[in-house]
This record gives structure tokens, sequence and C-alpha cells, in this order.
């Protein structure tokens, strides 16, 4: 897309919005190098909330310092002259040797970081046959759409047990299952965003307990307690299929936040074996329909607990939390297939995450580790209690929820951010580099309360720029700001393709 801009005569004040057109094949045939023009920017940022019709523009200034004489007239374009998909428009108002140029981002891209850039050039004339020296100039650019804030009503659908964000549609799966902590529909509820607003359906699966999307978020599935796991489309929030667990397929209770997991290469892992006691490692092959066991965890008492990458390309993993001695963690890379063992040697069940290529661990909401398990840095423990948090996509910050629930805290509900991005062995402690406050609490704040309330479950969406967070009362979606969301590089998820 060639973005051409009007000129005008020095004292004559012109806007002129710029539309798609055709490449340009304008050649300047000389360069003018008596007169110097300066942008007061080579690097734009925009930002806008997903809905918004019209985001708004930001400005950059060019003026000509020589030669008064001189006319303005300014072109913008692609490096390549083809279509820009993130940019709407580029208008310029010039007023004698100044240009005020406005770049204007698209509507209507779904919540992600883009980056691009476009070429300005300075011109003596209309048709842009004598450009003045340093053209054209470069600007890059970085957009930031992010989904609004949210409090939707979810009580009546009672306690949620695991949670999936699905970038591609703007969804939200989570599991609730009756056999709980508190009394669930048993069903997977989606909650999605239309517009600007969020709405709530859901679909029955008797005896469910958790629910997990793939990597490629081509399909979602569940476990339940007749030992099946449902496959369901993500696109119509439709069954798949189901297919049986001959081995069974096992329950971790109510202590745990993933209960079973997807890797990159179509596994999805879950405890085997039946009800909560000894449980081995199983899979579930989604290429190949078939169920498989691991042997790296023959006897997991009440586990095995998970925790992947963002990509799926490396899961930790708790044997049990239940047993003393308490046996070694492992972690596997898909790279390989192989269990090994971990130097740390505390279980996990809750508050724990990687980042997306799984270079950062946080366990337990104390810890982060680096890929080689290298102390990156303790977190530093909220008065009112870790109520939920999680280690951003990229590795280089961290959220931490706490609010006020008993008769013994008395804080509002905020979010604290600490910088995860140090090398490892360098600092004892993480720093805390801002903090902001929620409007809602996910979560019930009796003073006669049971464990869930301690407990909502949080998820950052992929492209670091949203908090989902889903409690018995409430989901809340909250825009991380800008300044916190560390540095973002992840692009837009977009739809499966058919094979």
């Amino acid at each position: 897309m060639v973005l051409p801009i009007g000129g005008a005569t020095p004292q004559t004040p012109t806007s002129t919005p710029t539309t798609p057109t055709s490449p340009s094949t304008e050649t300047p045939t000389s360069v003018d190098d008596s007169v110097k023009l300066t942008f007061d920017t080579q690097t734009l940022k925009m930002a806008y909330e997903l809905g918004t019709a019209s985001p708004g523009g930001v400005v950059l200034h060019a003026v000509i310092e020589r030669k008064s004489t001189a006319a303005l007239f300014i072109k913008a374009a692609t490096p390549d002259g083809g279509v820009d998909p993130h940019i709407g428009a580029v208008d310029a108002t010039l007023d004698g040797l100044k240009a005020r140029i406005v770049v204007k981002p698209k509507a209507g891209l779904n919540p992600g970081v883009y980056k691009g850039s476009f070429t300005l050039r300075a011109c003596a004339d209309a048709d842009c046959k004598v450009v003045y020296a340093g053209s054209p100039w470069t600007i890059e650019y970085t957009l930031t759409v992010t989904l609004p804030y949210a409090a939707l009503d979810t009580s009546a659908y009672g306690v949620p047990r695991t949670v999936a964000y699905d970038a591609v549609r703007n969804a939200v799966y989570a599991s609730y299952p009756t056999p709980f902590v508190g009394p669930g529909i048993s069903a997977v509820a989606r909650f999605r965003l239309t517009g600007s607003t969020w709405s709530g359906s859901t679909l029955s699966v008797p005896g469910l307990y958790d629910v997990a999307l793939s990597t490629d978020a081509s399909v979602l599935a569940t476990t339940d307690s007749s030992n099946q796991v449902t496959l369901i489309d993500p696109s119509n929030f439709s069954i798949k299929s189901t297919h049986l667990s001959a081995d069974g397929i096992g329950s971790q209770g109510s202590m745990t936040e993933t209960g079973i997991a997807f890797t990159n290469d179509g596994k999805l892992w879950m405890p085997s074996r039946s009800g909560y006691d000894w449980h081995g490692l199983g899979y579930f092959d989604t290429r190949t329909l078939q169920f498989g066991a691991s042997p790296a965890c023959d006897s997991c008492y009440g586990g095995p607990f998970f925790a992947v990458s963002g990509d799926g390309s490396r899961m930790m993993l708790t044997q049990s939390a239940s047993m003393s001695p308490t046996p070694p963690m492992l972690y596997m890379d898909t790279s390989d297939g192989i269990f090994r063992t971990m130097p740390i040697n505390d279980f996990f069940y809750w508050n724990t995450s990687l980042s997306t290529n799984g270079d950062r661990f946080l366990h337990v909401g104390t810890t982060v580790y680096d890929r080689d398990f290298g102390t990156v840095g303790s977190v530093p423990q909220p008065v009112d209690g870790t109520k939920a948090v999680q280690i951003s996509p990229d590795g280089r910050r961290l959220y931490q929820l706490s609010y006020a629930v008993g008769p013994e805290e008395s804080g509002a509900a905020v979010i604290e951010v600490y910088d995860t991005s140090a090398k490892a062995g360098t600092q004892l402690t993480l720093p805390k580099v801002g903090r902001f406050a929620l409007a809602d609490a996910p979560g019930c704040l009796s003073s006669d309360y049971p464990y869930f309330c301690l407990h909502p479950v949080m998820r950052v969406t992929p492209d670091g720029n949203n908090l989902v967070i889903l409690g018995n009362l409430k989901l809340i979606v909250v825009p991380i700001p800008q300044k916190l969301s560390g540095l973002a590089t992840t692009e837009p998820a977009e739809a499966p393709k058919k094979p």
C-alpha cells in the first residue's frame, strides 16, 4: 500500500488523508541537498484497546530549516510498496515549511504486538520528482492492541479448577467439576469476547476433571471420572470425539492449577489409573488418537502435577506432594522426550509457571529460575498472601495478585510487578518495578471461607499485554500498563491452518 500525502504551497495549510492505492512507480529525478529537513522521532509507539472504532493517531513533525523559498510535500509508503495491514492512514497537515503528520493504526486488529516500518519522502513538488537530501526516512513502529478491562459475573457456574486462554478466538475456557472444593456444574465454560463484551456459555461433560488447549489452539481437551478424554472443537465449541482410556484417568484432587498439559508434539499428559491414590504418568496422542504411558513416574501418589511452557516445548513434573521422602521433580524437553531430574527437590502443585520458551521457571510463587535452574531471584511475599502469580510469556516480568480474604487481611486487589530479566546468580531478591490496582476481586471475601477463596486462577495472555483472572465470583480481564508489560515480542495469534 502506498500512502501518498498531498502537498501545499508554503502559505496554504491543508490536510490530506491517505487511502490505499497501487504501488508508486514514481522515481525521483534529482536531489536538492540545499534543504535540511528533520523529524522529531524515528520510532512510533501506538496502542489501543480492542473494540475501539477509531484508534487515535501518533503525531510526527517535519520542519525545513534552510532555503526559505522551498515548498514542502510529503509522501509515505511501506518499504516494499506493498500493503501494511496494521496502519489505517497517514495524514499530513502542511503549513508552509512545516508538516504535521498523523499516523493512525488500523482498527479491528486482534490483541497482540505488531511491528513494522514505513518510509517518508520530503519533496519539492507534488509529483516528488525532486526530493530533499536524506529522503527517504525510515520510521519504525510498534502497535499494541490490548483486551479492554472486564469483570464478568461467573458465580452461577461454581468454582473453577483449571483454565486455558485462547488467543486465536479471544476466549477463556474453564473446567467446573462437581467433585471439587466447592460446587460446580460439571461443564466446560467458554467466556468469549465479542466486540467489547464478554459472554459465557457451557458444554456439559459429566464427571469433568480438567481442561487444556493444544499449543496451536486447534483442539480443546478434557478428562473426566469415566476415564475419557473428550476432544472439543474450539471454533464452534462442540464435542468432536471421546476416547476411553483402558488404564484409567486419575485426579489430583483439589490441589492443582494445571491438571492436564499439552506439549507441542500433540501429546496431552495426565495422571493415569483412576481415583486419587497411586497414579502413573499417561498421555493421549492427538495425532494418532492413542493412549500411552511413560515409565518416568510409575508410582505418583496423588500426583503427578504439571507446568508447561507456552510453546509446549518444556514440561515440569512433580511426582507427588504427599510422600515422604519427596520423590525428585522431573523435567522434559520435547526435542528429545527424555525426563530428567531437576536439581530443585521441592514439590509444586500451585503458583507455578514457565515463560513461552521455558527460559524462566516460577516455582510455587516464591522463586524464579532460569533454564538451567540457576536462581534468578526470590519473590517478595505480600502481607495478604499471594492469591495468584504468573510469569510473563517473554520471561521478563512476574505478576503477583493479592487481596484481602478473611478478618485478618485488609488490602484491596492489587498486582505487584517484578523484574525477572536478570542473569541467574546476580541478585538475591527480584526487584519490584511497579504495581497497579484492580477495580474488582475475582473471588469470595468472606471471613468464613473455604480454601478456594485463596486461589483464583490467573493467566498472562500470550502477547504479554493482559491478565486473565478467574475466581468463584468473577472473570476479570485487565490490561497491563505498557511500562510494566516487559519487552513483549510475541506475534498476534493466527487461526490454525487446515492440512
